[in-house]
């Protein structure tokens, strides 16, 4: 019970007391000298250190909620988040709203009873489902509120948030004097990994209504909530898991129950495999019956199985084992042979590896998320998809995330027509029957799009095709038919072509250079990738990642980015773009040492294409300033300068949305308030 204690309120810590009359009269006079401390330390007349009543962790909310501009005496509403953002919020929360959901609605009536309210928030502090509010919406305690230390002040669910443990807050431990009679008990869900998802919080209008039974009682839903939270997370990990697979993947039981199996495995065996027995499926596999018995994993075996018109190579039997018995079940992987018994063209290894999603994208600017939402719209569509945009946008993780959101069974192939010599495309793509020229393989060879057949052909840098072959292309997209080079008869093909350039088709058609029917034909759904100089804040966020993802690799110690770094990276013109911000942060984490990226640490390109904010011309910073003024003009210019044009900017791009200039930056909303109060920074 200790634990428990540790989190209560003290204002009602003593309803454990055997004497109720005592505790009542006890806790009026608490009350009314918390209130006391609480006035004397907002008015300063009170020392901080001198409110003994109050716990150090509520009087340090307090102060934070002091500086950040919030008034006591005075409600300070939440802010709303927008429908568009709230409603992507619940999407990514899907999992943990389904988890908590039953225990909403079973506890809903209990605690209605009980005078109370319960609602669950993200681990921001939005609230995300609220169940029995009793009136209390004119706290706008509804979903989509922001309520946070930074918003609202002091309250239950902030305080589990900062402190990532349950927590009771009660009366005049809340900073809003209109909580003065509110009680509140929270309890954190945190997922898989331990990183905190939200929280649930119990409610009441009533200042004693709380108890250390109501605590215990968030804690043990919260604590359920969690487990099938995880629960969840790990089925869909799971999920993805079998479904990335590019072979046929069974996973089934000792008793040799199939309990799932990815969408190849349903697409070439049975749609209906869970609950039937393996050997049904693939007849009595001694391999498999040993490895159950043993728990001795068996890879690379030689063993050919044959269902309706498919054959398939047994290539593994990996056990699932635990500390009780040598397995519990296995995981079995098949590979589809061809006719003649050798791996089908679709699992060759010469396609390409598609390991980008739209999830892998960065950026959160409304730019990207229409780019996103737009190429997310044209997946439900076979029709032709064509990516505009300069080089190193990345348009290949575009089109890989297109091929995995739309045919991720199928292969990925890539193809860069500007990289193959114009002698050597018509044989990449179409491919060649045996002796079609001098030097050609005996057996002949598949094309590109042949190898695409039931998946995706990337055509990079289409506009540098040649012409003659742009009309044999325009005919397979016709009629889905394709001859190799020196064949004979035509192959039927099913795949979806997205094609990529840099270059302005419409010109080129203008210019005879492009096929004015082909360029049409691409033209069916065109995705436009802005260049990374138009997208503003999101420069800082992509450096971010790039920093923790080469730190990660690298196994170094994450640096800051700082301030004047992040102005000399906006104002540059990028012309690289992704790509060279991504070489640009590789340098120079290999050039500063234990401390933060600093101005010096960057390439002289960049650092010659500065942009001075006072002057407006292009100035060459020497390689030991930190922003250093080429003439005397400049010579005013102070790092606070250059951190006040930082968040000028970071406002700018976010449109004065306060929080995502703050995530921006990589400083806190509190922060960028006082600097704003600091630096006389419009809004």
């Amino acid at each position: 019970m200790s634990d428990l204690e540790d989190h209560l309120s003290p204002i009602n810590a003593n309803q454990m007391s055997p004497d109720p009359t005592q505790y009542i009269d006890h806790g009026k006079s608490l009350v009314q000298q918390f209130r006391a401390q609480k006035i004397g330390v907002m008015e300063k007349t009170l020392l901080p250190s001198e409110a003994n009543l109050v716990r150090p962790e509520i009087m340090a909310s307090w102060m934070r909620s002091f500086e950040n501009g919030l008034d006591p005496f005075h409600y300070n509403y939440p802010l709303m988040m927008e429908k568009s953002a709230f409603l992507q919020l619940l999407k990514e929360k899907a999992f943990f709203l389904e988890a908590a959901e039953p225990y909403m609605c079973q506890f809903e009536k209990m605690l209605s009873d009980m005078g109370c309210y319960l609602f669950l928030s993200d681990e921001n502090g939005v609230i995300l489902r609220t169940a029995n509010t009793l009136g209390q919406n004119k706290f706008w305690l509804t979903p989509g509120a922001i309520w946070s230390e930074e918003t609202t002040g002091t309250c239950s669910h902030a305080m589990s948030i900062l402190l990532k443990s349950p927590i009771q807050v009660c009366g005049p431990e809340h900073f809003s004097q209109i909580f003065k009679n509110v009680s509140c008990s929270t309890a954190p869900v945190f997922n898989a990994c331990g990183t905190l998802e939200g929280t649930l919080t119990i409610s009441s209008a009533y200042l004693h209504s709380q108890s250390s039974q109501s605590l215990g009682l968030v804690m043990t839903i919260a604590s359920a909530i969690q487990k099938e939270f995880q629960l969840s997370e790990k089925k869909a990990l799971l999920s993805c898991a079998l479904a990335a697979a590019n072979d046929v993947v069974i996973v089934i039981q000792q008793s040799g129950i199939i309990v799932a199996a990815n969408a190849h495995a349903k697409n070439l065996l049975d749609e209906d495999l869970e609950g039937k027995q393996i050997a049904e499926i693939i007849g009595d596999q001694p391999l498999i019956e040993r490895v159950l018995k043993t728990g001795i994993p068996v890879l690379n075996s030689d063993v050919i199985i044959t269902r309706g018109h498919h054959k398939f190579n047994l290539v593994g039997v990996q056990p699932v084992t635990d500390c009780d018995c040598p397995s519990f079940g296995c995981v079995l992987t098949l590979k589809e042979l061809d006719q003649l018994g050798s791996l089908t063209i679709a699992k060759s290894p010469r396609c390409s590896p598609a390991r980008f999603s739209f999830s892998h994208i960065v950026g959160s600017s409304d730019q990207t998320v229409e780019t996103i939402a737009l190429a997310k719209k044209f997946c439900r569509f076979d029709d032709n998809i064509l990516l505009q945009g300069e080089s190193g946008t990345g348009k290949e993780v575009y089109a890989q995330s297109i091929h995995n959101q739309s045919r991720s069974d199928g292969p990925f192939v890539a193809v860069n027509c500007a990289a193959i010599p114009a002698t050597l495309i018509e044989s990449e793509l179409f491919g060649y029957d045996a002796g079609a020229f001098t030097g050609a393989e005996r057996k002949g060879k598949p094309g590109k799009i042949e190898m695409a057949n039931g998946g995706t052909l990337f055509l990079d840098e289409i506009g540098d095709m040649p012409l003659e072959l742009q009309a044999v292309l325009l005919r397979v997209l016709e009629d889905h038919l394709v001859m190799r080079v020196g064949g004979s008869r035509y192959i039927p093909v099913n795949f979806r072509l997205v094609a990529a350039t840099n270059r302005d088709l419409a010109e080129l058609v203008k210019e005879k250079k492009f096929r004015e029917d082909l360029y049409y034909r691409l033209l069916v759904f065109k995705v436009e990738i802005l260049p990374l100089r138009q997208r503003g804040a999101e420069i800082i966020e992509l450096a971010e990642f790039f920093i923790s993802k080469i730190c990660q690799s690298q196994r170094l110690k994450r640096p800051a980015l700082n301030s004047a770094t992040k102005y000399i990276l906006l104002q540059y013109d990028w012309p690289g773009n992704v790509r060279q911000l991504q070489n640009v942060i590789s340098y120079a984490l290999c050039m500063c040492d234990d401390g933060p990226v600093l101005p010096e640490h960057l390439p002289k390109d960049v650092l010659n294409n500065y942009i001075n904010p006072v002057t407006g011309r292009t100035k060459v910073l020497p390689e030991k300033a930190v922003v250093a003024p080429a003439t005397q003009e400049d010579s005013n210019l102070s790092m606070k300068d250059i951190e006040k044009m930082v968040i000028r900017k970071a406002l700018d791009d976010t449109n004065n949305h306060i929080r995502a200039a703050a995530k921006v930056l990589g400083i806190s909303k509190s922060t960028i308030y006082r600097k704003i109060k600091e630096y006389d920074i419009p809004i």
